[in-house]
C-alpha cells in the first residue's frame, strides 16, 4: 500500500483554462459560469478553432505558455456547475503526480447517464513531454485520447473521478446534436448502446431524433472525413428537418439556464439507470439513488478542511 499523500489544491489562479468552441449553443453560458469564477480574465482562453485535432494541439500550447502549474481543457458542450471551479481545483490537488490528466463525470444527454465527457484537468508539467509525441502519433477519430493513451503508456496515468461536475450535450443546437452524433456512430465503443437509449426516447424527444439521424446518415455515407467541418452545408440534415417541419433552435436565453446543471442532476432517476457504466453505478451507490454523489453536487466542497486520503484508486475516485 502506498503511503497517505498529503493533498495540496491549487488556487484559483494557478488554472489555466481553454474552452474548445465550435458554435455551440451553450458556449456563451459555459465561457460565462467559468469566468465568473476566475480571478483574470487572462486565465481564459474561448478558442474557435478548427479541427479540433489542431483545437488539442493549441490548448497544449496555450498550457505550456502559460507557465501556471494546471491546465483545464473544457468543451464548450457542457454546462457546467455554478461552483465547477472549487471542483476541478479539489481534483487537480487529489491527481497522482505522475498522473498527465484526470476527467471528472458530467450527466450526458446522449448516454442518458454518466459519463467521462467534455472537461480534461491537465497536469502542465507533463504537457512538454506530450507535446514532443506531436509528429509521432498517427491522426485519428480521438484527437486528445491519442495523447492520453500515449502518455500513459510512457507512465503518465489517465485518472477518472467520480464527481459530477455538470452537463454534457445539454440544449444544443440541431445541427450540433446531428454532427457529434455522425462521430459518435464511428468512434464510441458504446455506440449501439447509447443508439438504443436514442430509440427509446425519440418519440418524446426532437434532440433524440436528430441524434438518431446521425447515426443513420453516418452508416450510409462511404466518404466520411475524418473530422467533419461544422460549418458546412449538411444537406441530409437539411433535408430532414424540412421534412419535418422543424427549425433550428434560437439562441440560448441564458435567464432561463439559472441552476439548470443542479435541477437536471438532483431529478435524474438513479436508481433506475441502465446506461450508466457499471463501475460508475457502483461507485456512487446507484441502487440506492446515488446519496453520496447528490450530498457532493449540492454542498460546495470546502478545501481548507479537508482531510488527506490514500492514494487513489485506478478507476476512479469518490
Amino acid at each position: 500500500m502506498e503511503p497517505t499523500r498529503t493533498y495540496h489544491f491549487p488556487d484559483a489562479d494557478q488554472l489555466t483554462v481553454v474552452i474548445r468552441a465550435a458554435g455551440e449553443r451553450t458556449e456563451q453560458l459555459c465561457t460565462q459560469i467559468i469566468q465568473s469564477q476566475l480571478q483574470s480574465t487572462s486565465q481564459l482562453t474561448v478558442l474557435h478553432e478548427s479541427p479540433f485535432s489542431r483545437a488539442v494541439i493549441r490548448t497544449f500550447e496555450i498550457g505550456i505558455d502559460s507557465k501556471r502549474p494546471w491546465l483545464i481543457a473544457i468543451d464548450a458542450d457542457i454546462i457546467p456547475l455554478d461552483d465547477v471551479i472549487v471542483r476541478i481545483r479539489e481534483i487537480c490537488g487529489k491527481m497522482h503526480p505522475k498522473a498527465f490528466v484526470a476527467t471528472p463525470l458530467f450527466h450526458c444527454h446522449a448516454v442518458n447517464g454518466l459519463a467521462t465527457r467534455g472537461l480534461h484537468c491537465y497536469n502542465a508539467a507533463h504537457l512538454p513531454i506530450a507535446w514532443s509525441l506531436i509528429d509521432s502519433l498517427e491522426d485519428n477519430l480521438r484527437p486528445e485520447s491519442r495523447f492520453h493513451d500515449a502518455m500513459s503508456a510512457m507512465g503518465y496515468s489517465r485518472e477518472c473521478y467520480a464527481k459530477i461536475l455538470g452537463l454534457h450535450e445539454h440544449e444544443q443546437f440541431a445541427k450540433h446534436i446531428y454532427i457529434k452524433s455522425m462521430l459518435r456512430s464511428r468512434k464510441d465503443e458504446f455506440g449501439d448502446q447509447i443508439r438504443a437509449s436514442l430509440e427509446s426516447r425519440a418519440q418524446t424527444s426532437r434532440d433524440c431524433q436528430i441524434a438518431l439521424w446521425g447515426f443513420e446518415d453516418a452508416q450510409l455515407d462511404q466518404n466520411h472525413p475524418l473530422e467533419y467541418d461544422w460549418d458546412a452545408p449538411l444537406p441530409c440534415f437539411e433535408t430532414r428537418m424540412k421534412e419535418m417541419g422543424w427549425d433550428e433552435k434560437p439562441m440560448l436565453d441564458l435567464d432561463s439556464m439559472h441552476e439548470i446543471a443542479l435541477n437536471t442532476i438532483n431529478t435524474h432517476d438513479y436508481s433506475n439507470d441502465t446506461q450508466t457504466l457499471d463501475w460508475i453505478r457502483d461507485m456512487l451507490d446507484f441502487e440506492h439513488g446515488a446519496p453520496q454523489a447528490l450530498a457532493y453536487v449540492n454542498t460546495t466542497p470546502d478545501l481548507s478542511t479537508m482531510q488527506p486520503r490514500h492514494s487513489i484508486a485506478s478507476q476512479g475516485e469518490s
